[in-house]
């Protein structure tokens, strides 16, 4: 047992993340009709929102104006989507994502948890923020290929392992860029 090498099984590496992400499952018509007609939800970096780094002003904590407002935008989401979950109970037309938390990622896939159990094998819509600054949204469809119950604070919560499908080459580039960047970031802190 001890000559038995340790291999890995994936194409693409991966990095413990703690991320948001809004989760729908879907079914195979609502994926082809979102695929045929090119109906995805558009990030905000789409609309013209974009930041750069260039802001040096620093307050005393340390953040950046940049930084601030995005922090702010992005609590102005999250209560935007509340609102119309809220509202959404007579438009059923509407789609509402259900709010869960990314535990890892890498450039086939993730592992995500959320509160309602979701079966192998569904396909899910995600929209997820990888990084707040540079703001990194991405907007992801992937087929569930493991399902959990594990128990978290007394809640039965659900552990998923997602498979992308479709993934745009430019959107695994970032998720790939950022790994990278916390192995880095991992490293220069065991140096010092």
């Amino acid at each position: 047992m001890a000559d038995k090498e340790s291999k890995e099984q994936r194409s693409f590496v991966r990095a413990n993340l703690s991320f948001k992400v809004k989760v729908r499952v879907i079914n195979e018509e609502e994926y082809e009709k979102i695929r045929e007609t090119g109906n995805r939800v558009p990030c905000p970096s789409e609309k013209g929102l974009i930041f750069d780094n260039t802001d040096a002003d620093k307050s005393l904590s340390g953040i950046t104006a940049n930084q601030y407002l995005a922090d702010l935008l992005f609590q102005i989401d999250d209560k935007l989507d509340r609102i119309l979950a809220v509202l959404s109970k007579d438009e059923p037309d509407l789609v509402v994502f259900d709010q869960g938390s990314g535990l890892n990622i890498g450039g086939s896939g993730m592992k995500i948890v959320v509160d309602k159990a979701v079966e192998s094998g569904q396909l899910i819509h995600t929209n997820l923020v990888l990084s707040k600054f540079p703001p990194m949204f991405m907007d992801v469809f992937g087929e569930v290929v493991r399902a959990e119950p594990i128990d978290q604070e007394g809640k039965t919560v659900y552990q998923l392992g997602i498979k992308f499908l479709d993934l745009d080459i430019n959107d695994r580039e970032k998720i790939i860029a950022c790994v990278f960047q916390k192995h880095r970031d991992a490293i220069r802190r065991k140096k010092i």
